[in-house]
This record gives structure tokens, sequence and C-alpha cells, in this order.
């Protein structure tokens, strides 16, 4: 016969409403230091499409008394849409009579992934009143952001048949590039399609800074594609050549962009042994991908006015 105990039931009804109580308080008190954690490495917000890594939000006092110390913050967001930063360099500027009291006026961060925000502080100290003789005085302070980026695209190239490209049987071409990331430097490229066996494809690679800034430096450009499907036909002009055992063929050089665009050729053509497959089995239509990628250093700055106040003397 089962005895059922109330009083002890009671009891350990008691005990797991405790428990629980006792684990959200620890859970609440927690989480203060777990919000802080997760800013570093939080959701940047959505950038531009033509933005790579930015300051995306800044908070500063729009006036300080003399004698004082004051903090700039920054957020320092990397585009979700774009590639891994590394080489970050945040700095202060034109601080003018201003000291910058924290560690040092120019920041490095190591690397970002994509998508990711970190916080940045700077701590200044203003000059006493009679350092400026004490009238009203306005500091446009700026910044300058500096990074490492790279950027990604591809471009497929239709093939088709002598008798295909007759009879209008064949699929609608890809007329521009595709995966193209998001960055300051943009990637398009367009060929004229479809071509018949034995022609050339001419594709335009175009790059252009599309950005709020400035490009550091040539920008780093690598093409490659499989050999043993489609071969560049002549050489691209100033870019070497690397084939490796496998038919991969990659094409690199280095492109001075500024505020400009700069374009490049690329003449495709049909391995000779694929197109004498593809004719000799009548395969109607073939298509291949060329990939590009560019890597380059870019700069953007931005500024934030920061008044500096009057000590006001009062006669009794």
């Amino acid at each position: 016969m089962h005895i059922y105990d109330k009083k002890g039931a009671t009891s350990l009804s008691l005990l797991i409403v405790v428990a629980f109580i006792v684990i959200v308080l620890i859970v609440l008190l927690s989480l203060p230091s777990i919000s802080i954690d997760l800013n570093l490495f939080s959701t940047a917000p959505k950038l531009n499409i033509t933005q790579g890594v930015a300051v995306s939000s800044i908070s500063a006092p729009s006036s300080v008394s003399p004698s004082s110390f004051f903090n700039i913050n920054m957020y320092v967001s990397n585009n979700i849409n774009g590639k891994a930063a590394s080489n970050i360099n945040l700095c202060l500027d034109n601080v003018g009579i201003f000291t910058v009291t924290s560690a040092q006026s120019c920041i490095r961060i190591p690397n970002m992934f994509s998508g990711s925000r970190i916080p940045e502080t700077f701590s200044l100290h203003t000059p006493p009143n009679n350092a400026y003789g004490n009238i009203p005085y306005t500091q446009i302070i700026g910044y300058y952001l500096n990074y490492s980026y790279s950027a990604s695209a591809s471009q497929s190239f239709e093939f088709i048949s002598q008798q295909a490209y007759n009879n209008g049987n064949y699929p609608p071409p890809s007329l521009s590039s595709f995966g193209n990331t998001a960055g300051p430097i943009s990637i398009f490229t367009s060929a004229q399609q479809p071509q018949i066996y034995g022609s050339t494809a001419q594709a335009e690679l175009i790059l252009s800074n599309v950005g709020d800034g400035i490009v550091l430096g040539p920008v780093h450009v690598s093409i490659s594609m499989d050999s043993n499907q489609i071969e560049v036909s002549p050489d691209i002009f100033g870019f070497t050549t690397q084939k490796y055992a496998n038919g991969t063929t990659i094409f690199t050089g280095s492109l001075p962009i500024s505020t400009t665009t700069e374009n490049i050729t690329i003449p495709i053509v049909l391995n000779p042994t694929k197109e004498s497959s593809l004719s000799s089995s009548g395969v109607p239509y073939f298509s291949a991908n060329m990939q590009i990628s560019i890597s380059y250093s870019y700069e953007v700055d931005g500024f934030m006015p920061v008044k500096l106040n009057v000590v006001n003397y009062f006669v009794g």
C-alpha cells in the first residue's frame, strides 16, 4: 500500500522553487559582464556596400571645460558583406592644444572578421584657461582609419557550337560578374556572350575606387582559371603567369588606383584540346569560370568639433 507524504512533497517543492530563484538571480547578476564581452565582437550595423572597415559611431562631448579630462568613444566596424580585415590603425589627428592622455594617439587592431564591431576609446586633457586666453575656442579634432582589405568576384564564359548558334539553341549567357564582395574597391567584369567554339571572348575587368577614402599603394590583382578548359591568349600585359600541375593558371599583377577606374582587357579562348573534344562530341554549349581576387590598403578619415569653454569671472 502506497502512502502519500504531503509534508515531504511540500518541502521538496519548496527546495525546487528556492533553487530556481537562486539560478535566476545568478544569471541576472552576470548579465552586465556578459553584455560587455559580447560588445567586443557584436554584429556591426549595416554598412554601405562601398565600405569595408569604418568608424560606425562616435561619442564625443560637444563642449568641454578648461583643465578637464574627456573621452572620445568610437566603434570600428567591418562590413558583414565584406572580407576579413587586417593591419587596422585608428588614429586621432589635429588635436590642437588638447593633449592625448591615453596610451597612444593611434590604436592598432591586428584583424577583424566580417561583421565584427570593436569599441575603442581615446582620453584627452584640456589646457587651463590662461593657455588660450580664456576666449571661446573650437578644435576640429580629426581621425583617420587605415586597413588592409580584399575582395573577390567570378565571371562565367559561355561557348557554343556553330550549329547551336545557328539554331539559337543555347541558354542565356551571364553578362556580368557575380560573387562580388563589399568594399571601397569594386570589381566588375563583362564579356560579349556567347562565343562560338574557336573564337575569343574579350573580357573586360574594371576596378574602381567607389569609397570615400584613398587607396594606399597599388591594388594587387590575381586572376585564376582552369587552363584545361579556358586559356588567356595572349597573356595579360604586365602580369606574371604561374601554372600548376593540376591545370590551374594564375595571373598576378599590380595596378595604381587612386580615385580613378582601371580597365584590363582579358582575351579568353577555349583550351585547344577541350575545343577539339567538344566539337567532335557534338556538345552544343560549354561554360567555364574565371576567378578574380584583389588585395589593397585603404584609408578613410573624419572629424568632430569640440568647443573649449571659457571661465566666467564674477565681481562681487
